[in-house]
């Protein structure tokens, strides 16, 4: 069973296939009001939950563990160090 697409624009479900992003993920058109979207599973973390993570990974655990520990990938952690690095 194939779940319908909405256009988070319009709501139509008048949508297509239109290629893929450089990332890989595919892109649709809507042919209603001609935007493009790609759709999936989108991912946040709450400023606490990274605090939490944060402080948990600077206190004593390594990346591996943090990863092992919150679910959290090491190329996210790292992007966040960075962030707050450059703050």
């Amino acid at each position: 069973m194939a779940t319908k697409l909405l256009c988070k624009n319009c709501g139509s479900n008048n949508i297509v296939l239109n290629g893929k992003r450089s990332n890989g993920r595919q892109k649709y058109h809507c042919k209603n009001c001609r935007c493009y979207r790609t759709f999936g599973p989108e991912y946040y973390y709450s400023n606490e939950r990274k605090e939490e993570i944060l402080r948990t990974y600077k206190e004593r655990a390594s990346l591996r563990g943090v990863r092992g520990i919150f679910g959290v990938s090491i190329t996210t952690v790292l992007s966040w160090l960075k962030k707050k690095s450059q703050a």
